[in-house]
């Protein structure tokens, strides 16, 4: 732990579900830290932040962005297009050796932002791959962190001590598996798993809802539908967020998935029992190589 005790003063700019559970995860495991979280009201009490100062998570609150000059390790836990804008307010304040890292689910666009900035030297984008169907600081713990993949995007311009810390942190203090690669590696497989299936369960739902004139359906919505919809229950901005800035690999992704809607649609259409059940076939044998777990949890 003697590289993590290098920083000691923990300063968050958003306190959500995701950033909430790291900043618990500090207190957990770093009991004497200072953590401190900058409310962006100016004028009035951020009832979330308030919460944290209770619960003994936040050690304290600013108003004034230039406190951030005090803060070792900054983590912007904002939507991501938010997290972007902050990195001009931030930069006047940095500490020549702060970490500045993030939670977001995408990273082409604010490492862009970083270079334009000049804080590659700084940044080292995060993405702990966890998370529920609930958005807010109530419904942040500390576990929800361990043992999920958390993401760790560094270029080779950030020093390696840094880098180090990260990973330290990531496995010591969150308790996650600490994965490293690169950005645009990070933003396509990211559209395949967590962005598409957002877009696709929102579809499913907008679409029985545009057939649901007399309430049949959702009387009847249970067990598949509510499993494959539960993520439909996230935060419209945040998804909205996400959808802009990773654009070009969620729309690529769309395509190919749109590609094997239409064969299904075609061997069902022609009643093509062979490639109909090579469909389901297919994608039984991958899925059971993803979470091989849940097998032995069948009945």
């Amino acid at each position: 732990m003697d590289l993590l005790d290098s920083k000691k003063h923990f300063g968050f700019i958003g306190l959500g579900l995701i950033g909430g559970s790291v900043a618990r995860c500090i207190r957990q495991e770093l009991p004497k830290a200072r953590i401190s979280a900058y409310n962006y009201y100016e004028t009035k009490k951020h009832p979330r932040l308030e919460m944290a100062l209770s619960d003994g998570v936040l050690t304290d609150i600013t108003t004034d962005i230039t406190a951030v000059r005090d803060w070792d390790v900054i983590f912007l836990c904002t939507p991501v297009r938010t997290n972007v804008a902050y990195l001009k307010k931030l930069k006047p304040y940095l500490q020549k050796d702060c970490i500045l890292t993030d939670v977001g689910s995408v990273k082409g666009e604010i490492y862009d932002a970083v270079h334009r900035e000049g804080l590659d030297h700084c940044f080292i984008g995060g993405h702990p791959m966890a998370g529920t169907e609930h958005i807010g600081y109530e419904y942040s713990f500390a576990s929800l962190l361990k043992d999920c993949y958390y993401i760790l995007t560094p270029t080779d311009q950030v020093p390696e001590e840094s880098i180090r810390w990260m990973q330290e942190f990531v496995q010591n203090v969150t308790r996650s598996r600490c994965v490293t690669i690169d950005v645009t590696e990070h933003d396509e497989a990211t559209a395949g798993i967590s962005h598409a299936p957002h877009i696709i369960s929102a579809a499913l739902v907008n679409a029985v809802r545009a057939r649901d004139d007399k309430g049949m359906y959702q009387l009847l919505a249970a067990g598949g539908f509510r499993d494959i919809t539960r993520i439909s229950s996230s935060s419209p901005e945040m998804w909205t967020s996400i959808c802009l800035a990773n654009k070009d690999a969620i729309l690529d992704f769309l395509h190919e998935y749109r590609g094997l809607l239409d064969t299904m649609e075609h061997a069902v259409e022609e009643g093509n029992e062979t490639e109909i059940n090579h469909f389901f076939a297919t994608a039984k044998e991958y899925r059971d190589k993803l979470f091989p777990s849940e097998l032995s949890t069948e009945k």
